[in-house]
């Protein structure tokens, strides 16, 4: 009898443990079921935010942006990157900055409060400790940012950006600032207008997806850089036969022509001679027979050159018109463009109008928006007026 007592006592416990641990199964599961089900929060990184300034808006861990993070722990998020991220229920409004040589001391009198209060709005316990150039956080009315010294804000043109497209940057300073602007190794164009500061460039067609490093030097101070998306695009593709003299033109009398012309691109004039949005060239076309970067084989040969242009097909004779304000720096005709007008509308900002059976200005013509500037034709390396 005691025996069958103890087996029952022995079988009811041995139930209750599986109960119980089926039941802390249920709820890890259950747990895990709601983590994957929580909301996230789907966040475009802009230019300035960095790990640390997301952590403090978001009140996110180290562990929530690990997967984001690469082996490079000061490589920071991609700008146009989308990242999703776990919505704690927070998202403060702030300033970001670092101390100042000062320490907490210098950064307080700047920011007009005191070193304890900036310590107590960080988690700092003493204000005196070293801070080894730490983030800081002080209270605002935007989101955080870690901008180049000296900006209060940075806009760029395009985010994502695309390979081809023209990039433009733009920045608002605490003071008239100069500053050095470079795409991996390549520099823009940077000028300052008081406390605005202006940079253009631009990638070629076949730049292709990645990350390259936007990096802004201002002078005498340090540097500042984050990585900038690039998405590739769609790119049209054609099959161009080529007869008559523009059969005979090389590759080598292409190259030798393009050199030539970028002397005169690379030349940035630092006055901005238009003031209103750019228009097309001609005021009537039958159709756009050819995009800007369309992946070309001619004669049957490799799809390995890209058209530099937009074609607008229109009849011969048509008026072609500036499509901006500006000083005309090339006009006659050209071995592979034909009948050629380059104006220069500042800052680095060209428009040619190519292939033309006439040229109606003269080099050093101030020409207006609109005015005439030559005649639609096939010259040069063309196959039909255009």
């Amino acid at each position: 009898m005691a025996y069958n007592t103890k087996m029952r006592q022995t079988v009811v416990t041995f139930l209750f443990l599986i109960f119980v641990g089926l039941s802390h199964s249920g709820q890890a599961m259950a747990q895990d079921s709601a983590a994957q089900s929580a909301p996230a929060i789907q966040h475009t990184v802009l230019p300035g935010d960095t790990w640390d300034s997301l952590t403090w808006r978001y009140g996110l861990s180290a562990e929530d942006l690990a997967p984001y993070r690469t082996i490079n722990q000061v490589r920071q998020p991609v700008i146009g990157s989308v990242l999703l991220l776990p919505d704690r229920g927070i998202n403060r409004a702030g300033v970001m900055l670092r101390s100042e040589a000062g320490g907490l001391l210098a950064t307080a009198v700047t920011h007009h409060t005191t070193p304890w209060a900036i310590a107590l709005q960080n988690g700092l316990t003493h204000p005196y400790l070293p801070l080894n150039y730490q983030p800081l956080f002080l209270p605002g009315t935007d989101a955080p940012r870690d901008l180049p010294v000296g900006f209060s804000d940075l806009q760029l043109s395009a985010i994502p950006a695309r390979p081809g497209q023209a990039l433009a940057l733009r920045g608002v300073t605490a003071q008239p600032l100069t500053t050095t602007v470079k795409l991996n190794l390549q520099a823009f164009n940077s000028f300052g207008n008081d406390r605005t500061q202006v940079a253009l460039g631009g990638t070629y067609n076949f730049y292709g997806s990645g990350q390259p490093e936007l990096s802004i030097q201002p002078a005498n101070a340090p540097g500042w850089s984050q990585p900038w998306q690039f998405i590739d695009d769609q790119w049209d593709f054609e099959q161009i036969t080529l007869t008559g003299t523009a059969a005979q033109i090389t590759q080598e009398d292409i190259d030798k022509e393009r050199a030539r012309l970028f002397e005169i691109w690379n030349m940035a004039t630092p006055d901005v001679q238009w003031n209103a949005p750019f228009r097309e060239p001609l005021d009537s076309y039958l159709f756009i027979s050819s995009n800007y970067g369309a992946r070309r084989s001619y004669n049957g040969g490799p799809y390995n050159r890209s058209h530099e242009g937009v074609d607008f097909a229109a009849y011969g004779g048509t008026p072609v018109l500036a499509s901006a304000s500006g000083t005309v720096v090339v006009a006659e005709t050209l071995y592979v463009r034909g009948g050629t007008v380059i104006i220069d509308h500042g800052l680095g900002v060209y428009t040619g109008v190519y292939h033309m059976s006439s040229v109606l200005v003269n080099v050093g013509d101030v020409v207006q928006t609109g005015q005439i500037v030559g005649e639609v034709g096939s010259t040069g390396f063309s196959t039909g007026n255009h």
